[in-house]
């Protein structure tokens, strides 16, 4: 067990803005990008301005809306000037905390609270420039190598170098342990279990219902033809608006089909789920395999950043959030998910 305690002082905070920028390659694809974003926001905040009738007593809700969201883009186009000094105001970023490190887990202490992570030292620990980064699942600390004294240092190097001896003994041992391997036909509600599975908060959880997602179908649709009604309640016309200003029309037309699709059920988007395939999986120690019809995919254990167990359903998640890999416990031999979830509770933490 290694426990530091530190406190970041105004150059941290600055050395660490300076690391999360990125060398120089980001910065320099990180301004086009700004500048698209931006002129978004001024293609939705000009017309709502200047080229929609601005009559404040008659149509005052439509353009301070569009203008609201035009210029809300454009400042997260200019890379939100402010929000730092905003919150730095709501929570001091200065204040000491408390970082125990065990071999599994994370207890940290700050400002009289007191809470646990579970940590893998291996997958959750990396160093650069002047920090050390420590991240669990759901949190990430960044700790000053000059608030580190040097037995610290070596005892933090010493635990996360055990982990990995520790792993290459237990893939020796299990070397030729057979893998677990299924077949299966992913289903429809399955699917949908797995979705469900990530979600985390209490609206996401809704919207994944029956009644949330004809929420979210209905709020979509009104939405589109609220759109389509407002050139007519401006007293103009859809190509007169094309022709005085076509890339904003052009993309308040982007956002109508949006919510037109979004609103009809999004036809076809399941087709790309391809549950017409079958699907083989073999998961070892050392890789987790997977067969989708003609196409193989074999991905190392440090693509995967935790698991989720449902009655039904083994969910791994991916750094990429999109991404999961949902292997039925109905396609898994007899003795063989208490073997998979042992292997998952070795390799991954669990939401």
């Amino acid at each position: 067990m290694v426990t530091i305690r530190y406190s970041l002082s105004r150059e941290d905070i600055a050395e660490l803005e300076a690391v999360r920028r990125g060398g120089l390659l980001s910065r320099i694809l990180r301004i086009p990008a700004a500048a698209f974003i931006g002129l978004i926001g001024l293609a939705m905040a000009w017309p709502a301005i200047f080229v929609f009738p601005w009559h404040p007593w008659n149509h005052w809700f439509g353009n301070l809306a569009i203008a609201s969201v035009g210029f809300f883009v454009l400042w997260i186009g200019l890379d939100m000037p402010g929000l730092k000094w905003l919150s730095e105001r709501l929570s001091d970023p200065c204040t000491e905390s408390e970082v125990q490190l065990y071999e599994g887990k994370i207890v940290c202490s700050c400002r009289g609270k007191t809470r646990q992570f579970r940590w893998f030292p291996r997958r959750g620990f990396r160093e650069k420039g002047k920090f050390f980064f420590v991240r669990a699942f759901d949190a990430e600390f960044a700790i000053p190598k000059h608030a580190v004294t040097q037995d610290q240092e070596r005892r933090l190097r010493e635990l996360v170098q055990r982990e990995i001896v520790q792993l290459k003994t237990v893939q020796q041992d299990r070397a030729c342990a057979d893998a677990i391997e299924c077949s299966f036909f992913l289903t429809q509600d399955e699917l949908n279990e797995a979705s469900a599975a990530r979600q985390r908060s209490f609206l996401e959880r809704w919207l994944s219902t029956r009644r949330g997602r004809r929420f979210g179908q209905a709020l979509c649709g009104l939405g589109a033809l609220l759109l389509l009604w407002l050139p007519a309640h401006f007293g103009k016309s859809w190509a007169e608006e094309f022709r005085t200003e076509p890339g904003a029309t052009a993309f308040l037309m982007g956002v109508v089909l949006l919510g037109l699709f979004v609103a009809a059920g999004s036809p076809g988007l399941k087709a790309l789920n391809h549950l017409d395939l079958q699907r083989r999986i073999r998961i070892s120690d050392q890789f987790v395999e997977e067969t989708r019809g003609a196409r193989t995919s074999t991905h190392p254990w440090k693509r995967f950043f935790s698991y989720h167990e449902t009655p039904n359903l083994f969910v791994l998640h991916t750094q990429i959030v999109v991404q999961i890999l949902t292997i039925p416990k109905r396609a898994l031999l007899p003795g063989c998910e208490e073997k998979l979830r042992a292997l998952l509770d070795r390799k991954l933490p669990r939401q």
